[in-house]
C-alpha cells in the first residue's frame, strides 16, 4: 500500500468513525497494527495518558502503536475508546500519521 494509500484510508476513518472495529480494520488494512504495542512505549506499567502526550513528536511507527495502545484499553476498560475519541486523542493520532506520510 502506498503513503498516498494509506492517507486516503487514514481520512476515510477519520471522515467515518464508527466502532472499534473501523480502528482495528485501518490498522489491519494500512499493516500498522502492534501487536508488541508496548514495545514503542516509555512507561511501565503503560500510562496511556503519558504516552499520548507524545503524539505531537511521534513518527508513524509510534502513531500506530499509540492507536493499537488505544485499543487495547478499550478491551480491559470498555468503553474507553468513545471518551478518548471525544477528547479528540483518536483523531489526533490519525491526523499525525497523515502528516508523518507526506
Amino acid at each position: 500500500m502506498t503513503n498516498q494509500d494509506k492517507i486516503k484510508a487514514i481520512r476515510h476513518t477519520i471522515d467515518h468513525p464508527n466502532t472499534e472495529d473501523a480502528y482495528y480494520r485501518l490498522l489491519e488494512d494500512i499493516g500498522g497494527l502492534k501487536r508488541n504495542y508496548w514495545d514503542y512505549m516509555i512507561t511501565e506499567p503503560i500510562d496511556c495518558d503519558k504516552e499520548l502526550e507524545r503524539i505531537p513528536d511521534a513518527d508513524y511507527e509510534l502513531c500506530t502503536a499509540l492507536l493499537t495502545m488505544i485499543l487495547r484499553e478499550d478491551h480491559f476498560s470498555n468503553g474507553q475508546l468513545r471518551v478518548r475519541y471525544e477528547d479528540g486523542q483518536v483523531d489526533a493520532i490519525l491526523n499525525r500519521m497523515i502528516d508523518t506520510l507526506t
